[in-house]
């Protein structure tokens, strides 16, 4: 059966079949889910999820396997609440790596599962990494599996897909047996849930899902490791996870099972830019013509996007509120046109100075709001034939009378961070800077050499 070829998988990977570069994209994959961790945990959905927990919990948040909540110093609860919360910190930022194919973000449930389990058990470094690597593994196979089918059913594949995955290195990191995993497996399955409607209706629901995928996996294993049994066969059956959810996708999973164990770690990719994935082509592109025009933009007349089917859907040009704002394929453009490349501070910022509101005494505010109304989306079929292999956007600026008419045009083909175009470790560290300016960098050192520490010390040093 499918699932039990998975949980063998799981239960034989060990970390000496890693090789060194899928070790440094973890070790960078683990940084760059601080950084964005950090960071989030000050958001205003990571604080309503917290002061939620401690409601529901009496106020008594501790327990005896407890583990940190990252980016609150000196704080640990019970390692389900930590792993939840840990988790939407992780994703409320939209700056969490993912996967292209898999159609997910994959640290933002792997690692909240696994640093609060390797905590709460005090184990090493080794025993982390061999588990974040199944997680990845596992998740980003049965992402290409589903995908993109199971997405374009309305379902978000990071909170459905991802609960497989926190199953999967909860799994690992509690040493259980393939009996075991395979019910944890199961009982995944029946738990998985997101829908995209959270997302693109501009709800925190979408951060949501990425904590009670962590929590539901660790539950799972919990559960199996007590004995409670899940389907085998809750992903092939007949009203299992595959027919139900990937409704219209053709994939043989005997291909899938073939490929099982291959290293796909390394083609995650990471974010620069405060906004859905989707849109990071566009935005590449427009950085690029923004060199051209410079502070010409109130010369110009039209934008037209062309892009795959997918991104041209993020066409909000009314955002309401930040989860909408990071949507919107016109209002990213646009504030890249006129403000250049900015970082989340910079967004913030133009929230405070009244971009989501109905009227601004800030010109670039203004700038903004006038530009996004001359964006023109156009979904292309001959690019949306390239998805998901690849992410390309095709933009054509049109300026006015005063530039005779005048047109320039840039194509991205992947955004910036994908393996095919990607980021330095020194680019990440510097998103980290940017996110957390007075973080102590040299503590991320530990990280290097994370295999000859315990999760426990490393989270000490880190969360200090």
């Amino acid at each position: 059966m499918f699932l039990q070829n998975i949980s063998k998988f799981i239960s034989n990977y060990h970390y000496e079949q890693a090789s060194k570069e899928t070790i440094n994209v973890v070790k960078a994959a683990f940084i760059d889910f601080l950084g964005v961790t950090y960071r989030g945990s000050k958001e205003n959905s990571s604080n309503i999820a917290f002061n939620t927990m401690t409601e529901l919990f009496f106020g008594n948040m501790t327990f005896e396997l407890e583990a940190s909540v990252l980016g609150m110093p000196n704080f640990k609860t019970n390692l389900l609440n930590a792993a939840f919360l840990n988790g939407i910190s992780a994703h409320t930022l939209e700056l969490d790596d993912g996967h292209r194919g898999a159609q997910l973000h994959l640290g933002a449930v792997v690692f909240p599962t696994a640093v609060a389990i390797s905590e709460a058990y005090d184990l090493d470094g080794v025993r982390f990494l061999e588990a974040v690597i199944v997680g990845y593994e596992v998740g980003i196979m049965l992402g290409k599996i589903v995908n993109p089918e199971h997405r374009n059913n309305g379902f978000h594949t990071t909170g459905t897909i991802g609960t497989f995955v926190a199953g999967a290195v909860a799994s690992k990191l509690l040493n259980l047996d393939e009996k075991q995993i395979l019910n944890t497996l199961g009982l995944c399955g029946t738990q998985a849930a997101g829908l995209l409607e959270s997302d693109h209706g501009g709800s925190m629901g979408k951060v949501l899902h990425v904590g009670k995928a962590a929590y539901n996996g660790i539950l799972s294993a919990f559960l199996a490791l007590n004995g409670f049994t899940g389907s085998e066969t809750i992903f092939e059956g007949d009203e299992g996870f595959f027919k139900t959810m990937v409704s219209g996708g053709e994939f043989s999973l005997d291909i899938a099972l073939k490929n099982i164990g291959e290293v796909n770690v390394r083609d995650i990719y990471f974010k620069k830019y405060p906004f859905c994935r989707h849109l990071h082509s566009s935005i590449d592109t427009i950085l690029k013509l923004k060199s051209s025009i410079g502070e010409e933009y109130s010369h110009i007349k039209n934008v037209i996007i062309k892009t795959y089917d997918i991104a041209a859907q993020h066409d909000n040009y009314n955002p309401k509120n930040v989860e909408e704002l990071k949507q919107s394929l016109p209002y990213a453009v646009a504030i890249m046109l006129v403000c250049g490349e900015i970082n989340l501070d910079d967004l913030n910022q133009l929230i405070e100075f009244g971009l989501l509101d109905s009227y601004s005494t800030v010109d670039k505010v203004n700038s903004i709001k006038e530009l996004a109304n001359k964006i023109i989306i156009v979904s292309d079929s001959g690019l949306d034939d390239l998805y998901p292999d690849k992410r390309p956007s095709n933009i054509i600026i049109k300026l006015d009378d005063h530039f005779r008419g005048g047109i320039f045009q840039n194509i991205a083909l992947l955004p910036k961070g994908d393996f095919e175009n990607p980021y330095q470790l020194n680019e990440l560290i510097d998103k980290f800077r940017s996110l957390n300016p007075n973080f102590d960098l040299n503590k991320l050192l530990v990280i290097d050499n994370i295999e000859e520490y315990s999760i426990k010390q490393i989270i000490e040093t880190l969360n200090e």
